[in-house]
């Protein structure tokens, strides 16, 4: 059994490089571009990955020499790839621009991409034999894939697995406003775990304020809500608690997020913590699952790619050390 499966997105984003030179005129000329892992999915993974957290991808690649490079990089980052599908599609590409403060246009070429390509056929029991499954809304936004992501969720249920549902909104990717919603709330509804940004929460209830969505469709699970460069909060039975993020200059702000739940999950992995133990309603777990989501999120940034800025987690694992110590041999209540 894993500790962990993460579903959904998984490619290659393309980071434009600043020109080389100047023509005549002032214009600059040349451009390239540095590739990077990419898709929510695999961020998520090879964050949980080099956390020491045992995880499986579940996702599509092409079967082309992106794929190829794609299933390597996740390998060899300590991400378990057999339930990766090499599919007769091309393998998902992404080009992405950033402004002066780091934050991210994303311009895709997916259009039958093998990471969209995942259908409820694809999927067996052992794909849901972990203790939490981590998905997103992305996988809701077109009927093939929600009927996979349904079924991963039945298999998850009958093994046991707890569900983190990462809201990642984007309303681009619906034909509809109000399917968007009706599809996400269903999801969040199943959820141990939510993490939501605010801006998430303005997309789901624009008229809305605070906590508003998540009481309504998702009162039973606990709320992780991040609000860019400032506090987070974790909302649950044990109350709430807040911290605010960790300062220092943003490079690139993709894979942010990722990287945060990364943290967050391999904090209640260390804590061997799921509803119904004593750790669950212990407010000062989730204040070190705020903490250690803040110091990944933190290190994603500070690079460009959004697994770049995460190689050296020195101070994370010996954070988590902490985590596992403080919680050890606690029962369930």
């Amino acid at each position: 059994m894993f500790d962990a499966v993460c579903f959904g997105e998984v490619l290659w984003d393309f980071f434009e490089r600043p020109p080389t030179g100047s023509a005549r005129g002032g214009n600059p000329v040349g451009c390239d571009y540095r590739r990077e892992l990419g898709g929510t999915s695999a961020n998520t993974a090879t964050g949980l990955a080099r956390l020491g957290v045992r995880v499986a991808l579940v996702g599509g690649v092409g079967r082309d020499r992106f794929g190829d490079a794609l299933v390597l990089h996740l390998a060899r980052d300590g991400v378990d790839v057999r339930f990766a599908q090499r599919l007769a599609h091309r393998t998902g590409l992404t080009f992405v621009t950033r402004g002066v403060d780091g934050e991210p246009t994303f311009v895709p070429y997916r259009k039958d991409a093998a990471d969209g390509a995942i259908r409820a056929g694809h999927l067996t029991a052992a794909m849901g034999r972990a203790r939490w499954v981590v998905v997103g809304s992305g996988t809701l936004a077109t009927d093939g894939l929600a009927e996979a992501t349904a079924r991963l969720l039945r298999l998850a249920a009958a093994a046991g697995a707890y569900v983190l549902f990462d809201l990642n909104v984007r309303p681009h990717l619906w034909s509809s406003r109000p399917a968007m919603r009706r599809a996400i709330a269903g999801l969040a509804a199943r959820a141990a775990v939510v993490k939501a940004s605010d801006a998430d929460l303005r997309a789901l209830s624009p008229r809305g304020s605070g906590y508003g969505w998540l009481e309504r469709h998702a009162p039973q699970a606990v709320w992780l809500v991040t609000r860019g460069a400032d506090r987070a909060s974790a909302v649950g039975k044990h109350g709430e608690v807040a911290l605010a993020a960790r300062r220092g200059r943003c490079v690139d702000a993709t894979g942010g997020g990722d990287a945060f739940v990364a943290g967050s999950l391999a904090a209640l992995v260390a804590a061997d913590a799921a509803p119904g133990s004593s750790a669950w309603a212990d407010g000062a777990l989730w204040t070190s699952v705020l903490r250690i989501g803040h110091m990944m999120g933190m290190k994603a940034v500070s690079r460009t790619g959004a697994v770049a800025g995460i190689e050296r987690l020195h101070r994370i694992r010996a954070a988590l050390d902490g985590v596992r110590h403080s919680y050890s041999g606690r029962t369930i209540a």
